[in-house]
């Protein structure tokens, strides 16, 4: 899938500016911004719910979408459901295929209870199984976890984290529970008011953050030139951050090797929290 150029307007709105990216089969991508940032804009373009707009999509495989509250019926059971919209994709819903799915997400034992029975987290999980029933190549969950208490959230996560290794579903999915993100996600697209602000591959938000304090401006630059542990950033007279996958023993190491004392070293995992706030603002200790 190729998302080129789009963008979209509301009067005088600029909901969506230019956004580009590429989505491969088998990969988690995860869409991250405040609210109002244009996430569920950009879904709606790419399922084509929102047809006016700017820029091009190329879509050749299917999509399934859950995207905003679950349109479910009060008064029908799960089951009811299923073979609902199986019957509106064209196929005949038969539950052998789909039988260790809804047991792994403990609905197959409530499948004949009417939905409105179902705790708001049921519903969420029933709508997830709803939205790949015709087997899309790709499927867009717009806060999939929604409602739902830990180990609900990580059964689902576990789930979806399945199909894409074993079935190569490509999942685009926003949440505002970072660490949900985080858990599933190989890599993150930055939102902010409709604009694509950044991208984070999931393997860098789990490095270390190493922030040094030089003696001088002499033996900073001299790090700077020597160093092959990782990425140099926030960079001042006498201090610097190391963005590196090594901990903090392989800087002291190369620290001696080229004779250089410091006055201070601190070590962080550089956690997605940590990333979204340095890019949205906000205290990295706040909640």
């Amino acid at each position: 899938m190729n998302i080129n150029e789009v963008s979209k307007f509301y009067k005088n709105t600029n909901a969506l500016d230019n956004i580009s990216f590429d989505f491969e089969k088998g990969e988690i991508i995860g869409l991250v911004g405040r609210n109002g940032a244009g996430k569920s804009t950009l879904m709606k373009i790419i399922t084509k719910n929102i047809l006016s707009f700017n820029g091009s999509i190329t879509i050749n495989s299917s999509v399934g979408y859950l995207i905003e509250d679950p349109k479910l019926i009060a008064n029908m059971s799960g089951l009811e459901h299923l073979v609902y919209f199986s019957t509106i994709y064209g196929n005949k819903f038969d539950i052998n295929d789909f039988k260790d799915l809804l047991v792994s997400l403990d609905l197959y034992q409530i499948l004949n209870q009417k939905v409105k029975e179902y705790s708001l987290g049921m519903k969420q999980k029933l709508a997830v199984v709803i939205s790949i029933l015709n087997s899309p190549d790709y499927v867009v969950l717009d806060e999939p976890t929604n409602g739902m208490d830990v180990e609900s959230s990580y059964e689902i996560l576990n789930v979806l984290k399945k199909l894409a290794m074993e079935t190569n579903l490509g999942i685009l999915i926003s949440s505002h529970k970072l660490e949900d993100i985080e858990v599933i996600c190989d890599r993150i697209l930055f939102l902010e008011n409709g604009i694509l602000i950044g991208e984070e591959k999931i393997s860098q938000s789990s490095q270390n953050l190493i922030q040094i304090i030089f003696s001088n401006n002499d033996d900073l630059n001299m790090f700077i030139n020597k160093q092959e542990l990782g990425n140099v950033f926030n960079v001042t007279q006498d201090t610097l951050t190391l963005q590196t996958n090594l901990n903090s023993s392989e800087v002291f190491r190369l620290l001696n090797e080229l004779n250089i004392f410091i006055i201070d070293c601190h070590t962080e995992k550089n956690t997605l929290r940590n990333i979204y706030l340095d890019k949205f603002g906000g205290e990295k200790n706040e909640i």
